[in-house]
């Protein structure tokens, strides 16, 4: 074990959001891949908005993630009195004041000289600083002494944070001095913005981690994602697994310019990590989340039957991005098939010969046995266009339209095995009426 020792404060105010995930993402890296120690720290002064649940959740998600951390969590609201001393210590130097109840920290003139990992060396002029209120009147400290109090304690060597605490960062240092504390190293991470150059938010499709996972994704497929927001690994790799992530990560190959979030980037990458994870994994895992989160499986009697579901499943994998993508992808399955493209369900029953090669399909398959044969599917559909003098596509289009209500899906055949005999004669049959 080296004695690196990093650090990620959430404050329990809201959910655990992806520019959170990422800071805490990069500091358990460094730590693993240090053999340092990944802490924890609870920001929970925040009286009114602080809550439970919310830390609940925070704690949740970043278990769920495989961000294990180390030692006990410690908690900012059970440390009031060792801010409130500290406090105290800088009013009985001179280094601070009281003022209107509130105790403020007077801010020397000085050149403040901040050395990044990241962005090199950031020079600061105090003299554009205001004296800093540490501790408030209600007895609480703010963000600024509590911070430094607790890495103090905590034995934090190096702090990675998001660049909007650059700022904040000569003020600490300031504060350290005082204190005649040695400050850690800091690395401030890129932020991450949205494709339109604006700080990311909801409308990028910056959820919380829990709206990820009830979607669908996985936790290593969201976790590799938010590892290129803002570090390089140096070569054209793109997929990495968690322990790939920890051997090669380093806060030196960490970008200065701001990370890009692209929803459609996170879902390919998701989508990659479904088709790398082993086949029983797989099943598992998407059973599980639809009995969890589709409200499809009320009960066993309302399951699909386990041949048909990993049937189902395992045409499916090669296309969906995440789990939840199965609901829409194969909705046909599910129920009947929604018409929506009303161009051309009108363009097919318009068209006398493929109405025509439809009725002789149906009436071919229903002589077919056994739907399981995809083979004898395939075979007996293409007698039936070339019959006619077709190509097999004209025939293969529209009835894909007639079965599943859309123009994409997996291969026709296997479908028709999929949903059965009864299913596809009666699609055909209601659809041709």
């Amino acid at each position: 074990m080296s004695d690196i020792r990093v650090r990620f404060a959430p404050s329990p105010t809201g959910y655990l959001h992806i520019g959170g995930v990422r800071t805490a993402l990069f500091n358990y890296l460094y730590a693993r891949q240090q053999g340092g120690k990944f802490l924890l720290r609870i920001e929970d002064t925040d009286q009114q908005r602080s809550t439970p649940e919310f830390e609940r959740e925070i704690l949740d998600s970043l278990k769920w993630l495989g961000l294990d951390w180390d030692d006990e969590l410690v908690h900012q609201s059970k440390r009031l009195d060792r801010y409130r001393e500290v406090a105290q210590e800088l009013v009985a130097k001179g280094l601070a004041y009281e003022f209107e109840g509130a105790v403020k920290f007077r801010i020397p003139q000085t050149v403040v000289k901040v050395y990044d990992i990241v962005r090199g060396e950031v020079t600061y002029d105090s003299k554009e600083f205001d004296d800093l209120v540490i501790m408030k009147s209600d007895g609480y400290p703010v963000f600024h002494l509590a911070v430094i109090v607790d890495d103090h304690d905590m034995g934090i060597t190096h702090v990675v944070r998001g660049e909007d605490h650059l700022p904040n960062t000569p003020r600490h240092i300031l504060l350290q001095q005082a204190l005649g504390w040695k400050s850690p190293k800091y690395a401030h991470l890129p932020l991450i913005f949205g494709s339109d150059g604006t700080p990311l938010s909801k409308r990028h499709g910056a959820v919380a981690v829990t709206e990820y996972r009830n979607k669908g994704f996985l936790p290593q497929g969201l976790v590799n994602y938010l590892a290129l927001l803002g570090w390089n690994p140096g070569t054209p790799q793109e997929i990495f697994s968690l322990p790939e992530l920890v051997k090669q990560f380093s806060l030196k190959r960490v970008i200065k310019s701001n990370a890009q979030f692209n929803p459609e980037k996170l879902l390919w990458v998701n989508g990659q990590h479904i088709r790398a994870i082993p086949g029983e994994d797989y099943e598992k895992q998407i059973t599980e989340y639809w009995k969890n989160n589709t409200g499809f499986w009320k009960d066993k009697t309302d399951s699909v039957p386990e041949e048909k579901w990993r049937k189902l499943i395992t045409l499916y994998r090669p296309r969906i991005q995440t789990y939840g993508e199965l609901k829409d992808q194969a909705a046909y399955y599910f129920a009947e098939p929604e018409y929506k493209d009303a161009s051309l369900m009108a363009e097919i029953k318009n068209n006398a010969s493929v109405v025509k090669l439809l009725k002789q399909l149906s009436e071919v398959l229903a002589e077919v046995d056994d739907f399981e044969e995809v083979q004898v599917l395939d075979q007996k559909t293409k007698q039936v266009a070339e019959t006619a003098g077709l190509k097999p596509k004209d025939i293969i289009h529209p009835l894909r339209f007639v079965l599943t209500g859309g123009t994409a899906s997996p291969g026709i055949f296997e479908l028709m095995s999929l949903l059965g005999k009864e299913t596809c004669l009666e699609r055909l049959q209601r659809f041709l009426s």
